[in-house]
This record gives C-alpha cells, sequence and structure tokens, in this order.
C-alpha cells in the first residue's frame, strides 16, 4: 500500500464544520468558538440551497485537499449530490464564499497551521512506517487481499476532537487528526489509522453489491472494528477480545451495544470457512435485526 501524506489547511476547516454539526465533543474548543459563526453560515447555505448536509458535508471534506479553489470544489461536490446544473451560479458563489469565510475565520486564528500539522504529522508517521505494513499485511492474510487498496492518501488535520478520523470510500482518501500523543493508552492511533485504511476498499462491487448503499460505510466501520483489533494482536499493539472491541466503538463514536455481537460474528467468520463477502452480508443482516441500520 502506497501512500500519500499531506496537510491541508481547508479540509481542517469543513472536518470542524462536520463535526460540529455531527455533535462530536470538541477539544480544541478555541478553533470551534472561533469558525462556529461561519459554520452557522455554511450550513444555512446547504439547507437553502437544498443540499443533504449529512452528505455534502463528508464530501467536502473528502475533497477540500483536492480542489485549492473553492468555487471548483463546491461545483464538484454539487454534481455529485444533487443533479448536474441544477444549482445555479449565484447558489455556487454564495457556497464557496462561505468556505472561502470559514477559512478566514481559522487563517485568523491559526496562521501557521499547515506548518504545525507537518510537525504533527511527523511522528504518527513514523510510527506507521514502523508498525503500519505489518498490520495492513495482517488485514490482508485475514480476510483477502483485494480489501486492500493499492494506494491511498492520508490528510492531516487539526485536532478538532481529540483524536478523530474518516475514511472517504470513493477517493481512497483518509482525513486523519494529527495529535501529538495517542488519547488512548490501549489504542494507539497507528490502529485508528490502519481501522481507516482498511476501509478504503469496501466500495468495490465484489463487496457493496449485497449491501444497501447508504448501509455501505457503517458496515465498512463495523466489520473492520474486531478485523484491525485481531490484526493488532500478531503486531502487538492490541488484543481482540470484547473489551477492547467497546472501547475501539466508543472511541471510534460506532454504537457502543454491538461489542458483544461484533465478537461473535468475528468468531463465526473466523473459524469457519466463510468468505468475507458472505461474512459482510451476514453482518449487514444482523445490524438490520438490531435497528442499526443508519451510518
Amino acid at each position: 500500500m502506497q501512500l500519500r501524506w499531506k496537510a491541508s489547511f481547508s479540509a481542517t476547516c469543513l472536518h470542524a464544520a462536520a463535526c460540529m454539526h455531527e455533535g462530536l465533543p470538541i477539544a480544541d474548543t478555541a478553533i470551534a468558538t472561533t469558525l462556529e459563526p461561519a459554520i452557522k453560515a455554511l450550513l444555512r447555505e446547504l439547507n437553502a440551497c437544498s443540499l443533504p448536509v449529512d452528505e455534502t458535508l463528508p464530501l467536502l471534506v473528502s475533497l477540500a485537499a483536492e480542489y485549492e479553489n473553492n468555487r471548483q470544489l463546491v461545483e464538484i461536490v454539487a454534481t455529485r449530490t444533487v443533479e448536474a446544473n441544477s444549482l445555479g451560479t449565484a447558489a455556487i458563489t454564495r457556497l464557496a464564499g462561505c468556505v472561502a469565510d470559514l477559512e478566514a475565520a481559522l487563517l485568523r486564528e491559526s496562521p501557521m497551521l499547515v506548518d504545525e500539522l507537518a510537525v504533527r504529522g511527523r511522528p504518527l508517521r513514523e510510527q506507521w512506517e514502523a508498525r503500519g505494513p505489518g498490520l495492513m499485511r495482517q488485514v490482508a492474510m485475514l480476510t483477502e487481499e483485494s480489501l486492500l487498496v493499492p494506494s491511498g492518501e492520508i490528510v492531516l488535520v487539526s485536532p478538532i476532537v481529540g483524536g478523530h478520523g474518516r475514511a472517504h470510500l470513493r477517493n481512497n482518501r483518509v482525513t486523519f487528526e494529527a495529535v501529538l500523543a495517542n488519547p488512548h493508552a490501549v489504542l494507539p492511533e497507528t490502529l485508528r489509522l490502519g481501522w481507516l485504511l482498511a476501509q478504503l476498499n469496501f466500495d468495490l462491487p465484489c463487496y457493496s453489491d449485497s449491501i444497501a448503499g447508504p448501509r455501505l460505510p457503517l458496515i465498512a466501520k463495523l466489520a473492520s472494528v474486531p478485523l484491525i483489533l485481531a490484526a493488532a494482536e500478531t503486531v502487538e499493539l492490541a488484543e481482540l477480545s470484547t473489551a477492547t472491541l467497546s472501547e475501539s466503538l466508543a472511541c471510534w463514536y460506532l454504537p457502543t451495544d454491538l461489542a458483544a455481537p461484533l465478537q461473535q460474528w468475528w468468531g463465526t467468520y473466523t473459524t469457519g470457512k466463510t468468505r468475507w463477502t458472505v461474512a459482510l452480508a451476514a453482518l449487514d443482516a444482523m445490524l438490520d435485526s438490531q435497528e442499526h441500520c443508519n451510518p
């Protein structure tokens, strides 16, 4: 797996907007307070344009590091969430302006942010290079080689939540908060990064065809938790148990009541000869029965 690392000012802004919209606990209250008016303005404009906020914000986060021009960013995102050309020029201009206002607010608060992220990212990258490749080899051995993307991108953002990340399956990209120390002793950030990277190929037809589209992100997140913990045992990063499963779900903002069912699901997968695609369909059915259907 070839990985590219970069720090992104714009992605930090939009990641902060997504975190606040999702109601996640905010660790960097200074940045949150500074950005709150501009974030509220962006959310109002998204609603005014009839763009689905829960779908549009993650797309903005995912593509922010790819497009420096805010107007182009908004145009690309709009075409992926609504019918092409359904947004008028004025609406695109207003949305691009909201993103620019968000960036201006953060620039006033943290003018050296990208340089700071580069410094923060250095130890994260060193830790990954020491243990990450072995971790991902185990992921492939526990499932199949095709689950791992051949290449991906890690976009470093400010630790708004104090240890968080997003897997963007359509872009083979991970947004990753650059924390200075592991916020959870038994779950090092290398493990969180491996968990996110393990999700990136879940949108391949061989995995996604049997799962309803809106549920795919949740299935990818949940299936990858016992998977990455089992892989971590081999490289001595963590252990797989009901306790660590429960803690991982809590730390990675997933339903904690699924720890025991997930361990049972994983046990069934590893003790039989079930193919990974079949196991994913079984997990999807399990979630459906337990009413954990929304990503």
